[in-house]
């Protein structure tokens, strides 16, 4: 039974590269108003790029939909890049962006699962859109499946990861469902119009978001910020080799000490678990943290903490902070005050 399984498995992957080498890929459709869900081949033949008016005020048809289907469960800063791809791909293909659910690794939030929507991190009906170019800002709103009147008698495309879509493909669906297990950029799919490379998409913070941030830079007041990531990058000393000692209380201080003066106040966002962890900077600064003030503390230390809005909330402290110290040298050279010689985003 197992030989059989894996004769099935080689089977199937071997039609599949002779079905795409023949310029054809493997789709599912619903009809609108139907239940039943079939499948059928797909020219890829003479693809065109979707009609874009990069003038046009109105970015989106409201009454056509594209998403994509996520297996990957990271982090929130991961998924908010799927989340970028996925919004240029829609406004590309002049369709609403249709959000996923996001799945997160739970190692990031003390090991508990967190049951969420977007609209809980960012307002889905706020979504900047900047023409670098022009210098233009528009604004349009993404919605999730519970908003779509009639979501079920919807006609609906699901296609594979690399799958490039055609006018026609375009204009005879509601839903475009584009399976993507990371859901992170495909070159073959983005490098192009779809990846729209004179445009930025930002997305702004919720209600909730903004709220809470408001409370608690409100008693913060000239201050500066530091971002310490140890947590799980301990372990990858492949990567990061010296972390452990550079983010080291009596390393920082050394770091800080030519920058920030004796008595500066600086709110340190951080995954390091020992609250105790950075008294030994408090002989020298004004040291915050999320456990000082009760606006943070009740969103992680209850039944169901959210560790990922804490740090959506931090991430704007961060921002706004007069000075900015980050743990990891700037991968693109980009000149910033860092506690690591390694590379890194954070």
């Amino acid at each position: 039974m197992k030989n059989l399984s894996g004769i099935c498995d080689f089977l199937q992957k071997n039609i599949k590269a002779v079905i795409h080498s023949h310029g054809y890929k493997i789709v599912k459709i619903k009809k609108r108003n139907s239940r039943k869900i079939s499948t059928r081949l797909a020219s890829q033949n003479g693809v065109g790029e979707a009609s874009f008016d990069k003038h046009a005020h109105e970015l989106v048809n409201k009454n056509k939909y594209f998403t994509v289907q996520v297996d990957a469960r990271p982090g929130i800063n991961h998924l908010r890049e799927a989340l970028e791809w996925l919004v240029r791909e829609s406004i590309s293909l002049n369709r609403t962006p249709l959000v996923f659910t996001p799945h997160f690794d739970s190692i990031h939030n003390y090991d508990i699962e967190v049951n969420a929507t977007w609209d809980k991190y960012i307002d889905l009906g706020n979504l900047q859109i900047n023409n670098i170019l022009l210098g233009t800002n528009s604004s349009i709103q993404a919605v999730m499946e519970k908003e779509i009147a009639g979501f079920r008698d919807l006609s609906i495309l699901w296609i594979e990861r690399d799958h490039i879509l055609t006018d026609k493909e375009n204009e005879e669906f509601d839903i475009i469902v584009r399976h993507n297990r990371t859901g992170l950029e495909i070159k073959s799919v983005h490098a192009g119009v779809r990846g729209l490379p004179d445009y930025s998409v930002c997305f702004m913070p919720s209600h909730q978001v903004l709220d809470t941030y408001n409370q608690v830079s409100n008693k913060l007041q000239n201050y500066s910020a530091m971002h310490v990531r140890r947590g799980d990058m301990l372990g990858m000393n492949d990567v990061y080799p010296n972390l452990d000692q550079e983010t080291q209380p009596d390393k920082i201080k050394a770091t800080i000490s030519q920058i920030l003066p004796s008595g500066s106040k600086i709110y340190i966002l951080t995954n390091e678990r020992d609250k105790a962890f950075f008294d030994p900077l408090k002989t020298d600064y004004e040291v915050l943290q999320y456990f000082d003030f009760p606006e943070l503390i009740k969103l992680v230390e209850c039944e169901q903490p959210d560790n990922f809005l804490l740090f959506e909330i931090e991430k704007l402290i961060f921002e706004n902070a007069k000075t900015k110290i980050y743990t990891f040298t700037h991968r693109g050279g980009e000149a910033r005050i860092s506690l690591s010689s390694s590379l890194g985003w954070a």
